[in-house]
């Protein structure tokens, strides 16, 4: 028993250390991964374009609007619209693709978000035509 006691403590006290003391390429991979979620959440700012589209096309037509909306959201925002802050950052693999995927994401809930409001409206003014034709 004395034994088992003793390997479990020395089981722990490596595993402490080990968790104390990562390895240093890991931490740098995770902290440009992170940073580059946050830089892409502070300045990505260039969705507008495609987001906006989808909206006035979905007003006029919801499911003309899906055109739009699955077509900009199926492909990553252009380099050209990213507006990362560091361009010594960004060509490094893993902010790089960190970025990017955080950016298209970000994209993606905005084109969506607008289909839904557009959606919601035109339901809603639907609802409010079928009403005031019912009261005739």
């Amino acid at each position: 028993m004395k034994y088992i006691v003793i390997t479990m403590l020395l089981l722990l006290r490596s595993a402490y250390t080990a968790a104390a003391q990562p390895d240093t390429l890991v931490v740098q991979q995770i902290d440009l991964a992170t940073k580059a979620d946050i830089d892409a959440q502070k300045h990505y700012k260039k969705y507008k374009t495609a987001s906006g589209g989808t909206l006035i096309v979905s007003l006029a037509s919801p499911i003309l609007g899906l055109v739009p909306a699955i077509a900009t959201s199926a492909c990553r925002p252009q380099i050209a619209n990213l507006n990362y802050p560091d361009k010594e950052l960004f060509q490094q693999k893993d902010y790089y693709d960190s970025y990017t995927k955080r950016a298209k994401k970000i994209k993606q809930r905005k084109v969506w978000t607008n289909w839904a409001v557009a959606f919601g409206v035109n339901l809603l003014a639907s609802a409010i035509l079928v009403k005031s034709l019912d009261r005739n």
